[in-house]
């Protein structure tokens, strides 16, 4: 079975990227940082979101393309924490595409999304290439400030953009979503 790729759908990932990238150097007054290589900047996984609700193509290249805003504003630990944005976003897209109700994806994008940027600040921190705060463990650094701190962002951004695809799915600009529990 192919996958036909639409015109609109396409116009729509351009447009979910440039505001990917928008959010990050535009809105930094929105970023919260705690050290070592945590930073949230609230609505920045919006895109992303909403881009899985379109199609999984729509969720991998708006996850590449909203990784160069982190890559001109961030330290490069954040930009390839960004980078990992599409293992979530490609899991979270064909959840949806399947018909997996939205609580249900949001759990496991957030899940994936909270381990998968763990996982990215632990090896900057065992390799050095990010020093850890002075008296901090590099476990509790990666996996509670960076893993904790993603699953409450996770969570802010995508229920901002299940409203902003319930807007849009009556606006006609997506298709219909899954129910929020079934």
């Amino acid at each position: 079975m192919t996958h036909q790729l639409k015109t609109k759908d396409i116009v729509l990932t351009a447009l979910l990227i440039a505001i990917g990238i928008i959010i990050p150097v535009y809105f930094s007054f929105l970023r919260v940082t705690l050290p070592p290589a945590f930073t949230a900047t609230i609505m920045a996984h919006v895109p992303i979101f909403i881009a899985m609700f379109i199609s999984p193509w729509a969720a991998l290249f708006t996850a590449i393309g909203t990784t160069l805003g982190f890559l001109f504003t961030t330290p490069l630990v954040v930009a390839i924490r960004a980078a990992s944005h599409v293992i979530f976003a490609l899991v979270g897209a064909w959840m949806i595409q399947k018909r997996y109700n939205l609580i249900l994806v949001g759990v496991v994008t957030a899940l994936l999304h909270a381990v998968f940027e763990s996982l990215v600040v632990y090896l900057f921190l065992v390799l050095g290439f990010t020093p850890a705060a002075e008296g901090t463990p590099i476990l509790v650094a990666a996996f509670y400030v960076t893993g904790v701190g993603t699953l409450i962002h996770d969570i802010i951004d995508y229920v901002i953009a299940c409203g902003v695809g319930v807007a849009l799915v009556k606006a006609k600009m997506l298709p219909p979503l899954p129910p929020i529990w079934k």
